[in-house]
């Protein structure tokens, strides 16, 4: 049975689509059976495993809709062991339809439940944002990844995100598990990067990640191939920081 992660972070450029579509494509590479679920308008997840959005004919707006199901969604990609739900703009339009379900925040819950017996692990890449697309993640999700860009701001958004899931823990009497916090691209030669760091460190504590993602340019290039870091240049800073992420990722999964 799968456990669902969203990776989310209400603000934008904190490497979340980067972290979910490197991270997946590297546990894939270590034999474990991985679905990602582009469940961003934007799909960049999507365009980052080359495929070509414009042109998907089945996507996460039709299993929410209720067009086709989420099987029928599935695209295996060019990685072994990595399959995508795909995205594109269409899904921007979702609101108003999730809202006037009966129970609006658990509709991609109760389409991932037919997909769970079928990986290892499923993936969530949320949009960067708290309205009821990013609500229905959580409440699909039994953890969360919450990637934070070293920069001065980015605590501030933490505290929304964070009372978030705290709300829906209690609407739902279930608690959304923190699989942990990643500092991502970190300038370790700066001081504020350090600064950054020290208090995130203090703020999260056994949460956060060892592993920390680097800035660098190879990462930022990447997408532009339409390939994970890790397949574009598998010898950069980047990518052996995915790949050690994917290593302290199992091994925390192991001993919890």
């Amino acid at each position: 049975m799968a456990e669902i992660i969203a990776i989310l972070n209400q603000k934008g450029g904190s490497g979340k689509t980067t972290t979910a579509v490197n991270l997946a494509t590297a546990l894939a590479q270590k034999g474990k059976k991985i679905a990602l679920v582009d469940f961003d308008p934007q799909g960049n997840a999507t365009t980052y495993l080359g495929m070509m959005k414009r042109e998907m004919k089945n996507t996460m707006r039709d299993v929410l809709h209720e067009k086709i199901e989420i099987t029928e969604a599935i695209l295996k990609t060019q990685y072994e062991g990595l399959d995508l739900v795909p995205s594109n703009i269409k899904l921007s339009g979702i609101e108003g339809y999730l809202n006037a379900q009966t129970s609006p925040i658990s509709v991609l819950k109760s389409k991932l439940k037919k997909i769970k017996t079928n990986y290892d692990y499923v993936f969530i890449d949320a949009p960067p944002t708290l309205n009821i697309i990013a609500t229905n993640v959580l409440t699909a999700a039994d953890s969360v990844i919450i990637p934070i860009q070293a920069d001065p701001f980015a605590l501030e958004g933490m505290v929304d995100l964070l009372e978030v899931i705290d709300i829906i823990e209690d609407e739902l009497n279930s608690p959304t598990k923190i699989k942990g916090v990643l500092i991502t691209k970190f300038r370790a030669n700066t001081k504020l990067g350090k600064e950054v760091k020290a208090e995130v460190q203090k703020y999260f504590k056994d949460e956060l990640f060892e592993t920390i993602i680097p800035d660098n340019i190879k990462v930022s290039e990447a997408p532009g191939y339409n390939k994970p870091v890790i397949i574009y240049d598998s010898m950069c800073a980047g990518s052996k920081a995915y790949v050690k992420l994917a290593d302290e990722f199992l091994k925390r999964d192991k001993n919890e």
